[in-house]
């Protein structure tokens, strides 16, 4: 994962041995999860709504926060 630091920080965890298929929804990914990443990426593009809600893995996670930051 490329993004990892990015991740820990949205999600709001310490841990770094994310497994890539593991879900959002077990790491309280939540509307505070979700305007982190906005926050976070807001340098980049402007995020939609209808983007977050197809996020379903931490892979999913890291491909999204890897093209914004194209």
């Amino acid at each position: 994962m490329k993004n990892i630091n990015e991740i820990q920080k949205i999600l709001e965890v310490k841990k770094k041995n994310f497994s890539e298929n593991s879900l959002l929804e077990d790491y309280n990914w939540d509307s505070l999860s979700m305007l982190n990443l906005i926050s976070l990426l807001s340098k980049y593009k402007k995020i939609k709504a209808q983007d977050l809600s197809k996020l379903k893995k931490i892979k999913d996670l890291d491909k999204f926060i890897s093209k914004i930051k194209k």
